[in-house]
C-alpha cells in the first residue's frame, strides 16, 4: 500500500506541475505582442491626389454596392502617406454632369482625371459577393495615371536608369496612360485560414481602438465591416504594386509575385 500511495502522490504532483506550466504558458502568450496589420504607405515623394470611381458590381448579387465599397477604399487610402483622396460623392457628381453611367474605357478615365484635377483614378469591379457566414468577396481594381504624372515619373526613371548600372529599366513601357499603371485583385473567403488570420488582426486592432477588445468577430458576421477589411487589403496590394513600379528591384533580385 505504501508504494501505491507514493505513486499516487507522484502522479498528483506531476499533474499540478503540468497545470502550473500550462498557466505560465497562457500568461506568457497573453503578454506577447500580437501581429499588427501593416500600415498603408505610398511610394510618392510628394502629395498626390487620388479619386475613386464607383466600383462596378458584377458579382450577380443585388446586395453588393459599388458605391459603398468605393467609400471604403477612399477612407483606407486617406490614411496612406502622401495621398489626398477626393470624396467619392464629388467623383459621382462629375460623372453625372457628364452623363457618364460608369467608367467604361480609357477615354472616360482621362476625362475624369482632367475634370477632377486628380493625379490618379481608381476603377474596379466586385466579382463575387456572399454575405452569409462565412462571408466571401472578390474584387479587382485598377489604377490609372494622368499624363502629367507619368511625364514626371518618366523623367525620374530616365535619370535613375542613366545613373545606375545594376537596374534594367525601360521607361517607355510606362508612357501609355490608356492602360492601368497598377493592378490588384483578390478573392476573400472568411473560411480560408490565411484570410481569417488577416481578418482577426485587422478587426482586433480596430476593436481595441474602440475599447471593445473582443468585438473583432463583428468583422466576420457584419458584411459591411467585412467589406471594409477587404478594402484595406486591396488598398495595401495596390500601393505595393505602386511601390514596385516606382522602386523596381535590382536585376539580381527580381520581384516575387
Amino acid at each position: 500500500m505504501g508504494g501505491a500511495y507514493r505513486i499516487k502522490l507522484w502522479q498528483e504532483a506531476m499533474t499540478s506541475k503540468q497545470v502550473l506550466l500550462l498557466l505560465v504558458l497562457l500568461v506568457v502568450a497573453g503578454c506577447m505582442p500580437k501581429p499588427k496589420a501593416e500600415p498603408l504607405v505610398s511610394p510618392y515623394p510628394g502629395r498626390q491626389v487620388w479619386a475613386i470611381a464607383p466600383i462596378i458590381n458584377e458579382s450577380g448579387s443585388a446586395h453588393a454596392s459599388g458605391l459603398v465599397f468605393a467609400d471604403h477604399l477612399a477612407r483606407q487610402l486617406e490614411n496612406a502617406s502622401n495621398i489626398d483622396v477626393l470624396p467619392v460623392n464629388r467623383v459621382l457628381a462629375v460623372m453625372e454632369s457628364q452623363r457618364m453611367a460608369g467608367v467604361r474605357g480609357p477615354g472616360d478615365v482621362q476625362q475624369l482625371l482632367k475634370l477632377l484635377g486628380a493625379d490618379y483614378l481608381v476603377v474596379g469591379t466586385i466579382t463575387a459577393y456572399d454575405p452569409y457566414d462565412p462571408p466571401k468577396m472578390g474584387v479587382a481594381i485598377e489604377l490609372y495615371a494622368s499624363p502629367r504624372v507619368e511625364e514626371v515619373r518618366l523623367v525620374n526613371l530616365r535619370r535613375l536608369s542613366s545613373a545606375s548600372t545594376d537596374r534594367d529599366i525601360t521607361p517607355a513601357a510606362y508612357v501609355d496612360v490608356s492602360r492601368p499603371v497598377s493592378l490588384a485583385s483578390g478573392y476573400f473567403d472568411a473560411a480560408d485560414p490565411g484570410v481569417r488570420e488577416k481578418l482577426q488582426r485587422y478587426g482586433r486592432e480596430r476593436s481595441q481602438a474602440d475599447g471593445e477588445a473582443s468585438s473583432w468577430r463583428l468583422y466576420r458576421i457584419n458584411m459591411n465591416l467585412y467589406s471594409e477589411f477587404v478594402s484595406y487589403v486591396m488598398s495595401w496590394r495596390l500601393l505595393e504594386s505602386e511601390r514596385l513600379r516606382f522602386q523596381p528591384p535590382p536585376a539580381s533580385q527580381p520581384a516575387t509575385p
